[in-house]
């Protein structure tokens, strides 16, 4: 049987439930520029109901919050991060052969076509006229520039070739770490989830790390249950 306070209790819990979703929206609006971060939203439901006095009907008690979640979508997740792998190969592919398209100079006047091709002019020039010795020093001259072009454009292609090995160790050095940090952050949700409370804020640290580990290299999520209620293999 209900108490005579139980219209004020149904109230109250009223009142706490649209207190939690205050703070849920303060906590929404604090972190409005915060990398990573996903809207929360306090999902209710009504209080377990009362059987009435001598009859089959039910009383209700109030509404109770019973978690904080997240409004993210592993579909939209999968999505972003298949697109931010293939934005990421072409960026660094781009960042690369635009070094290359500069060593070779095809848009000057001195690219690789015209020194290419003023020593073959020269060459058959002087197949005309092998006893010219102007020609013949034309070629001299023609053959010196084009190798010093081809020196230049080894040397330059070698340093591409050392910028980018040099920087595949850095990016393999960053992939470890990232994982490392998501191993970590995966047993802190655990510990955290085990009790049956939901770690937003430590998932959206975990899915920004994988957001960025997306553009790096390709990657795919799978999170299921391990062991004990909450406990979860990521």
């Amino acid at each position: 049987m209900a108490s005579t306070f139980f219209g004020l209790d149904i109230g109250k819990s009223g009142l706490y439930t649209a207190q939690g979703g205050l703070n849920a929206t303060a906590h929404n609006i604090a972190n409005i520029e915060t990398e990573g971060y996903t809207r929360q939203v306090i999902e209710q439901k009504a209080g377990n109901a009362l059987r009435a006095n001598g009859r089959h009907g039910m009383i209700g008690t109030g509404v109770d919050i019973i978690s904080i979640k997240q409004t993210r979508s592993d579909y939209y997740d999968e999505k972003y991060r298949n697109n931010n792998s293939i934005y990421g190969g072409y960026s660094t592919k781009t960042n690369y052969m635009s070094q290359i398209e500069g060593y070779l100079n095809e848009i000057q006047l001195e690219g690789f076509t015209t020194t290419f091709d003023k020593m073959y002019d020269t060459i058959q020039e002087l197949e005309k006229d092998p006893a010219n010795l102007t020609v013949r020093t034309q070629v001299g001259n023609v053959a010196q520039s084009f190798c010093e072009y081809f020196n230049s454009l080894f040397t330059n292609l070698k340093a591409v070739q050392e910028d980018c090995n040099f920087e595949i160790k850095n990016q393999v050095n960053r992939v470890n770490a990232m994982a490392a940090e998501i191993a970590s952050l995966t047993k802190q949700i655990n510990t955290v989830e085990i009790g049956g409370s939901n770690a937003n804020d430590l998932r959206d640290q975990r899915n920004l790390l994988i957001d960025k580990l997306s553009e790096i290299i390709n990657v795919s999520v799978e999170e299921a249950p391990d062991g004990p209620v909450g406990l979860k293999s990521y």
